[in-house]
């Protein structure tokens, strides 16, 4: 996926799509700069250059990078409730919980993301089907497609951020990073055997890495316009990815991206710290949404492998100073990564393995 240039004609497609192994499926091709630019931004652009088979290639792989979104989205409201009860919490409280979230995003979006993925999927094929027979209306079909996501993802994580929400009114701050350790409990596992040193190379680890993150953003739909947009930093020692917001706890601090309403402010409320936790980089307004990413990416990475994966410089709540810009970084070398990062989620540098390892 770095920077390849496929040569293509009037009998030659365009390839915009392959088989990527480390995600187990097909993802778009391209330079980083190309990967960068949101899937269906990319598609209407191929529509432009008479590209039609590419734009439609493009299309239907946004159901792909949707797919993760999609389990995890139906999961993570189930197995959280069922945690919340098993914590002893009584279960008329978490009903009251869980009626009061409901008016505040919907029964639409209590339902679930199962319930409305068929419209996603509807309006992808009937998209990639108006590229493919050349459809002067094939730009329109696509942005439609999009909204039809936009729309579905964005009720899915109220849903998720809410129910995360009453977890933590209902069984304590304090207990926030153990509720994330449960729900990512198959990832970790999963990050911990793929990117241990044992197992394959950093130079490996870190292009996979890069990977998904511009898979999985893209279906966050990131930007202020919700084309999935990534802005690509490159520096001597690591890459950044930056989304301006996040389209998913980017929902609890910014204005823009929620007409007027980020989750954190009133009527949502939804959580973000009041203290300093080292599994929310010890940062007061971190929303609780985004402790996952703290977790995933340096907390569990730290005591399992010894560094961190991504380092993260998160989002944070400040009702009258928000700062919703989110980066992810990834080292070109582990040995480079900086001693403050360890010790922001409480680790010790002396962990990170010696150049050279």
């Amino acid at each position: 996926m770095n920077s390849a240039d496929y040569s293509h004609g009037h009998d030659s497609p365009k390839r915009v799509v392959a088989h990527e192994p480390s995600l187990g499926r097909n993802a778009r091709v391209g330079s980083w700069e190309e990967l960068a630019k949101g899937t269906f931004r990319t598609a209407i652009a191929q529509l432009g250059e008479g590209e039609y088979a590419a734009a439609a290639e493009l299309v239907e792989v946004a159901v792909l990078e949707a797919e993760e979104l999609h389990d995890i989205y139906q999961r993570w409201p189930e197995q959280t409730t069922s945690w919340i009860v098993g914590c002893g919490v009584d279960q008329a409280d978490l009903e009251a919980e869980l009626h009061k979230l409901a008016g505040l995003i919907g029964e639409r979006a209590m339902n679930g993301i199962d319930v409305e993925w068929p419209n996603f999927a509807s309006a992808v094929t009937q998209a990639a089907e108006a590229c493919r027979r050349k459809d002067v209306n094939a730009a329109a079909e696509i942005d439609r497609a999009r909204r039809t996501w936009q729309h579905m993802h964005d009720r899915a994580v109220d849903r998720v951020s809410g129910t995360i929400a009453a977890a933590v009114r209902l069984t304590g701050e304090d207990k926030l990073g153990q509720l994330w350790d449960h729900l990512m409990a198959d990832w970790y596992e999963v990050h911990e055997r793929r990117y241990h040193l044992a197992n394959q190379s950093w130079d490996r680890s870190a292009h996979q890495l890069m990977i998904a993150i511009v898979d999985g953003f893209h279906a966050h739909l990131s930007g202020t316009g919700r084309q999935g947009d990534i802005i690509l930093i490159e520096e001597p020692d690591r890459v950044g990815f930056r989304f301006a917001p996040c389209g998913s706890g980017g929902r609890s601090v910014d204005a823009e991206i929620t007409e007027g309403q980020p989750r954190a402010a009133p009527p949502y409320g939804f959580p973000v710290t009041t203290r300093k936790h080292d599994w929310a980089w010890n940062t007061v307004g971190i929303c609780s949404y985004c402790v996952h990413c703290c977790l995933l990416n340096e907390v569990m990475p730290i005591d399992r492998l010894g560094f961190p994966t991504r380092v993260i410089d998160p989002p944070v709540w400040a009702p009258e100073n928000s700062s919703s810009t989110c980066t992810w970084w990834v080292y070109r070398n582990i040995a480079d990564i900086p001693d403050d990062v360890y010790r922001r989620v409480g680790r010790d540098p002396a962990r990170r393995p010696l150049r050279g390892t």
